[in-house]
């Protein structure tokens, strides 16, 4: 993997056990119309280990300079999911399929039990770029959608837990 590009902490005001359910009930949630579907392809129990992959349908809304290069607007998204109830620890790792030339995205959430009883995500992610005389723009601009797509994932996957943990169930 090339050098880290950006990494940040979240935090969710909810337990472990908390986010570890709602985990799978992210989407639908205000934050994710840009979702189309997800698909759970493989799971595997492995020891104390759950461990999944699905196929996420994204939009991909690029920049007017990136139209250029690319016209599919529809992106199939990789998420490798390791759900570890022992440690209480969820990491995931996820990639982007397609476009990976014009912007390849690896991104990985590290979901933790904090010592308040609150769950921390450490979220680092990777940009790269095979376009050659593009590629600092691409980086840059991967970061950019990144560092505002993280605090609306968080967001949204906060409504899902309000909506699941307040006693108002999602419709």
């Amino acid at each position: 993997m090339s050098d880290m590009n950006w990494k940040t902490e979240h935090k969710h005001n909810y337990c472990w056990d908390q986010v570890a359910k709602g985990f799978w009930k992210r989407y639908p949630n205000p934050n994710s119309q840009h979702v189309f579907s997800e698909d759970i392809i493989a799971s595997n129990l492995e020891g104390s280990v759950l461990q999944t992959k699905r196929v996420i349908m994204k939009t991909n809304k690029l920049p007017s300079w990136g139209r250029h290069f690319f016209s599919a607007r529809r992106v199939p998204v990789i998420e490798e999911a390791f759900i570890d109830a022992s440690k209480k620890e969820i990491i995931t790792y996820t990639r982007n399929i397609g476009l990976r030339t014009f912007m390849g995205t690896t991104e990985k959430a590290t979901y933790l039990c904090d010592k308040d009883g609150n769950t921390r995500v450490i979220k680092e992610v990777w940009i790269e770029s095979d376009i050659y005389g593009f590629r600092r723009a691409i980086k840059k601009f991967g970061v950019e959608r990144f560092k505002s797509n993280s605090v609306k994932a968080t967001e949204g996957f906060d409504f899902v837990l309000r909506e699941l943990f307040t006693g108002d169930k999602l419709h």
